[in-house]
């Protein structure tokens, strides 16, 4: 929903927006066939870190976009899919290989519900920071900020979590 506030921002229409949420899933979609190799090869512990990591750095570059007709844009939205795509993997990849027989519900259902108290936190968030009123520039870039900011808290705690699943039953 922002997004699209984004995109209008930037004197996009909604064939625009379209077009870079398209481009940008179907691109987040090819990658992913790189990313599932990625987690195979380097862990899934290190690719959670990373792609939360890289979901930061999207949002923070997306500070520098001025303009919704060039490859920046575009660029920016495939790898924040992709990034958000290698969280979800990663994680999830994560818990099914390294976690207990016993622990594995729990720990999979914690995840899939901080999945969606995010979407939902997120979206109130977002509402708060932007209003009712005629969308900025400036709230947009403070919901960006705000979720950078929120996904690199996520780094320290994801590191902690995982190095918990390791020594804990």
């Amino acid at each position: 929903f922002r997004y699209a506030d984004f995109v209008a921002l930037l004197g996009g229409t909604e064939l625009h927006l379209g077009w870079i949420v398209g481009v940008g899933m179907v691109g987040s979609v090819l990658m992913r066939l790189f990313v599932g190799s990625a987690i195979d090869h380097h862990g899934p512990r290190l690719m959670w870190l990373s792609s939360l990591l890289l979901l930061a750095g999207t949002l923070f570059a997306h500070l520098g976009i001025n303009s919704c007709n060039g490859l920046p844009i575009y660029l920016s939205r495939v790898v924040f899919c992709t990034a958000a795509a290698g969280v979800f993997g990663a994680s999830t990849t994560f818990i099914a290989s390294g976690a207990s027989t016993k622990r594995m519900a729990e720990l999979i259902s914690m995840l899939g519900t901080s999945g969606f108290l995010g979407m939902m936190l997120g979206t109130q968030l977002g509402d708060l920071i932007c209003g009712a009123q005629t969308v900025e520039r400036e709230q947009i870039d403070r919901v960006f900020v705000i979720a950078g900011v929120l996904v690199t808290a996520a780094v320290p705690l994801a590191w902690w979590a995982t190095c918990l699943l390791y020594t804990s039953d």
